[in-house]
């Protein structure tokens, strides 16, 4: 497996252990001053006694060690208790922390305010300042090493959902080498801020969109809709114009050129009705009779100037280039396409600027935990997105959609390496889908099993009559469906070590492909056009090509074929993406991203 993938641990206990624990060693007394030592010297003994403090309260520690203070522990080691912070090392790292806002990060989480303050004592060499710089010391160091560590692996553990407050220096020193302690010492912390961040072109366009959103935020938001009917093609209402007004923020409508606007305004009517009859063919009606003035007035657009602003009764209007706008809207949010502002896409619509701003938060987290992770062959499957995507030598050379778990069958989180596949596969039934799918149908009609091509064995693998079972308590028993064209699992399955059961496979569901939003499965993944990825896994594999794929596919017997390369897979999940020149919103479908982001604001 790539190296890329052991980058990941599990970090254990809490900052606020660390916290307690400086506060703890702060208010013990200072070593004693001996006799004939320089000014240096002084501070870095004070500093040793306080390293040793910590030393002493990580032994007594009865569970979770705090990592934080290991770090401390170390870094000091390496500089013989040395201090390293000046006035200007400090100005910078102030600097850097403040820039943290442009990652989704929040440079109070990290005591800007503290550091702003130590600026005037970093630098006093009154013996009376002593108890304050070795204070200011730690802190500075701590929040420094807490920085590029959130900076390089995420703050957040986005598999447990849980706030990844510790760090294990050796992480951080792998990657930084003596560069940790000399960016400090030769002023070089810019530098090492910008090596930790992602250099990834979706992390600097997620980056960039965060930016664009507090824009948004400040001037106001946007406006929202009304929560009553459903606005269609062709219709008056002056939901419509609040309508406009929103897609016109965000960029998904621009209004039409003058010249567009003097002769458009009526033809724009008529197209409308003749593109849009099912639609309009109430609306029309109450447009025709109920809004004649309407009708009139944008007919007198026609006589205004070029550069005359359009009347409200046609910002009202419900016309041909707003319902471009709104199916533009409906495809970046992953809404279905039909141009009708219905209740799922007022919803989405609705969602403010605020909301929108944490979202990128948690995703911008959510790479710097996984963008660097990624091997340069991988399959990688995007739960929000619908979507999977092999990669080999970093390029994308095959994509299809997917259907993923349901809400309440969530497809879990994990890496894994797809060792072999199957053709032809017959279908085990999971225990979970036994019990509250399959039993039920089979109580209500016992051929369900025949129809389905489903035989009933015992717990020694002898199949049984399935007349002879009591289906309201049929004990310890396995159903296993043939293979077969409308099999569970269609023609493949493509399988990775995991405990949970997950595979990638084929489906008869193909229908389903179609929707915009696909959370339809009980937790594997079914895959569009599955042979196409099974072929490009084999390419490495001798003796298997597409002929002789099809050639075992047509026996409809059951094959099991390995890889002669494994391959890294990966089960992500993030709710954005940068596509077509846009920032895009999927669905949180399986409600992570407030999770998440709980454990990103925790201080």
């Amino acid at each position: 497996m790539n190296s890329g993938f052991k980058e990941h641990r599990i970090w254990q206990g809490s900052k606020k252990i660390f916290v307690f624990c400086c506060c703890l060693i702060l208010s013990s007394p200072l070593i004693a001053k001996p006799k004939n030592l320089t000014f240096d010297r002084l501070i870095a003994k004070a500093i040793e006694r306080k390293i040793a403090d910590v030393q002493l309260t990580l032994t007594t520690e009865e569970q979770h060690p705090s990592y934080y203070n290991q770090a401390l522990i170390e870094f000091y080691q390496q500089r013989n208790f040395r201090p390293v912070w000046t006035k200007k090392s400090l100005s910078q790292l102030i600097r850097n922390i403040e820039s943290l806002e442009s990652d989704g990060l929040n440079p109070q989480d990290y005591s800007l305010s503290h550091l702003k303050t130590a600026l005037p004592i970093v630098e006093m060499r009154n013996k009376d300042a002593i108890p304050l710089r070795v204070n200011d010391e730690l802190q500075a160091t701590g929040n420094y090493l807490a920085a590029i560590f959130h900076l390089r692996y995420g703050k957040v553990n986005h598999e447990t959902q849980e706030a990844q407050s510790q760090f294990d220096l050796l992480l951080l020193t792998e990657v930084f080498g003596e560069h940790l302690t000399t960016a400090v010492e030769k002023i070089q912390l810019d530098e090492l801020f910008q090596k930790a961040r992602p250099n990834n072109f979706y992390y600097q366009q997620w980056a960039e969109g965060l930016h664009l959103y507090k824009q948004h935020a400040i001037a106001g938001g946007w406006p929202s809709l009304a929560n009553d009917s459903t606005l269609k093609p062709c219709m008056f209402d002056p939901q419509v114009a609040v309508l406009r007004n929103r897609l016109r923020i965000t960029g998904e409508y621009t209004d039409p050129l003058p010249e567009e606007t003097l002769n458009g305004a009526l033809n724009s009517l008529n197209a409308c009705l003749a593109i849009y009859p099912a639609s309009s063919s109430s609306a029309s009606s109450s447009a025709a009779s109920s809004s004649s003035e309407n009708v009139s007035s944008v007919s007198s657009a026609e006589s205004q100037s070029s550069s005359s602003p359009s009347s409200s009764s046609s910002d009202e209007f419900f016309d041909p280039r707003l319902v471009d706008a709104v199916k533009q809207f409906q495809s970046n949010h992953y809404l279905e396409i039909d141009g009708n502002v219905g209740s799922a896409t007022k919803a989405v619509l609705n969602i403010s600027a605020q909301e929108r701003i944490d979202q990128i938060r948690v995703n911008l987290d959510r790479a710097r935990s996984l963008l660097r992770q990624l091997p340069a062959d991988l399959v990688l499957v995007d739960l929000a997105g619908f979507k999977i995507t092999y990669y080999k030598a970093t390029k994308p050379i095959w994509e299809s959609r997917v259907q993923v778990g349901m809400t309440y069958r969530a497809t879990p989180l994990f890496q894994s390496e797809i060792h072999y596949l199957t053709l032809n596969p017959t279908w085990t039934v999971p225990p979970t889908i036994l019990r509250k799918d399959v039993l039920p149908k089979i109580r209500k009609d016992i051929e369900f099993l025949t129809a389905n091509n489903i035989h009933v064995f015992n717990s020694e693998g002898t199949e049984l009559d399935p007349a002879v079972i009591n289906w309201n308590a049929p004990g310890n028993i396995t159903l296993r469906q043939d293979a077969g064209n409308d099999a569970a699992l269609g023609k493949a399955v493509i399988r990775f070590p995991n405990h949970l059961s997950i595979y990638l496979h084929d489906t008869p569901y193909q229908r389903l492909f179609k929707r915009s939003q696909r959370a339809f499965s009980s937790g594997c993944i079914r895959v569009e056009r599955i042979l196409e990825l099974v072929e490009l896994l084999l390419n490495e594999t001798p003796g298997f090509n597409k002929i002789e794929v099809d050639s075992i596919i047509q026996t409809g017997k059951t094959r099991n074929i390995s890889l002669a390369k494994r391959i890294p897979l990966m089960l992500a999940y993030w709710t954005i993406e940068f596509k077509d020149d846009k920032l895009r919103f999927k669905p949180d479908i399986y409600l992570r991203d407030k999770i998440a982001l709980k454990a990103l604001n925790q201080n």
